[in-house]
């Protein structure tokens, strides 16, 4: 009842004041996990290039996490005007000429409201698959009703790790990602083969999944994060593609690597209290010998 009373509240009361009213008990949650998560243990992982001021990440943390959420429960409503208006895509035109072209992968983290990313990506009209790792059958943040409103519904929002087959099936990948075709990635999960890029002293992790199934397909790899800029508001920022010649028939994965966490890091560094437990998991404070750190 209360989700039927959340989506009949949407259509009647300004967005300004649902957004009001749904803060207190967001942020209830959001301070509950905030403690689960040991807030300091957090703060430690942040090299200090990227630190964000103390009370702005912690604030975000503790309130900002799961209101910046919620529209999930408004999936079929993101196409409409007053709520498109919320949404600016930056970077747009690295994505000219992919619409009904060759297969496209684009590449996350876990950062920002990355939850609600492949909803306004189809509210824009990119029609994103989202592989994910949670198990199959198991309740995610959002229900199978939920996920049935995000249209077209003959595409699935998500699509499970295991639902795939083994990455050397080269003819299920390039169907998987034939034209038109696009898969959205998380490269900060700890699963598949695992690249250690090194900056400032850091290294950051990276799964290779959304590499090698870029290089597979033959398919374009974009960068590609969410940020909340102000109370359900957000920004969609599209980096520079990864260079071809490093997604060839033996994939230069450490190359590849190396650049999304470039064009990842020109986003991150201007929202860093939007970072979350997972993605600063990826960041460890020590650099392998004889490792030469990227020129960021």
């Amino acid at each position: 009842m209360g989700f039927y009373l959340l989506r009949f509240a949407e259509r009647v009361l300004p967005l300004s004041v649902l957004s009001l009213l749904l803060r207190p008990p967001a942020a209830a949650w959001d301070l509950l996990q905030l403690l689960r998560s040991e807030p300091l243990t957090l703060w430690r992982r942040f090299p200090k290039i990227w630190h964000p001021k103390p009370v702005s990440f912690f604030m975000r943390q503790g309130l900002g996490l799961s209101h910046a959420e919620l529209v999930h429960l408004w999936p079929d409503r993101l196409h409409t005007s007053r709520w498109l208006s919320r949404c600016r895509l930056e970077g747009r035109s690295h994505l000219s000429g992919l619409w009904e072209g060759r297969g496209l992968v684009l590449a996350t983290l876990h950062f920002g409201p990355s939850e609600i990313l492949p909803y306004w990506l189809r509210a824009h009209g990119i029609v994103t698959t989202t592989i994910r790792g949670f198990a199959p059958g198991s309740r995610d943040s959002l229900t199978k009703y939920q996920y049935a409103l995000s249209p077209p519904a003959d595409v699935p929002v998500f699509l499970h790790v295991d639902e795939m087959v083994p990455l050397p099936r080269v003819a299920h990948v390039r169907q998987l990602l034939g034209p038109g075709r696009r898969l959205l990635v998380e490269v900060d999960v700890d699963r598949g083969i695992q690249i250690n890029v090194p900056f400032d002293n850091h290294l950051f992790r990276v799964a290779a999944g959304a590499i090698r199934l870029a290089a597979l397909a033959g398919a374009e790899l974009i960068p590609c994060l969410i940020v909340e800029t102000a109370s359900w508001s957000y920004t969609i920022h599209f980096g520079d593609p990864v260079p071809g010649n490093y997604l060839g028939n033996s994939p230069d994965l450490e190359a590849a690597a190396a650049h999304l966490l470039k064009e990842f890091r020109k986003v991150v560094v201007r929202y860093p209290e939007q970072c979350n437990e997972t993605f600063l998991s990826s960041i460890s404070p020590s650099v392998v010998d004889g490792a030469s750190d990227i020129n960021l």
